[in-house]
């Protein structure tokens, strides 16, 4: 059974010390934007590698509203499934699973994550 790690847990998150693997399960709310949720997300890998250092870790995430008229997502929800997770954040974890996708890595995670996360709006350039 993995461990869980949420971001209201971060803290103070339930150890299961025989676990093989991390679960970070995380809710992005409707008046929740792309940076918001990236930073989120990237604390909540961040913490379980300190917490957890070298076991792999396995991302669950569900995202509220966030849809167009026509029930698709809208696009920082797009941007942030397709190119923050698969594009960036996928090195430091083994599997992901997101409405657009689930995906079990074959290449092993890397645990070096960086100090910080910097983002730049690539849609200005």
């Amino acid at each position: 059974m993995p461990e869980i790690f949420t971001v209201e847990q971060r803290q103070n998150p339930k150890i299961d010390s025989g676990a093989d693997a991390v679960a970070l399960y995380h809710i992005i709310y409707e008046h929740e934007g792309f940076e918001d949720s990236a930073q989120n997300l990237f604390k909540l890998v961040q913490q379980a590698q300190i917490l957890s250092p070298g076991k792999k870790r396995k991302l669950y995430l569900d995202i509220e509203g966030h849809r167009v008229k026509e029930g698709g997502f809208d696009d920082d929800m797009i941007e942030l499934q397709k190119d923050f997770l698969f594009g960036f954040l996928s090195t430091y974890l083994s599997e992901i699973y997101c409405p657009l996708f689930g995906e079990t890595k074959l290449k092993p995670q890397e645990n070096d994550i960086p100090a910080d996360l910097i983002l730049i709006d690539g849609r200005n350039e």
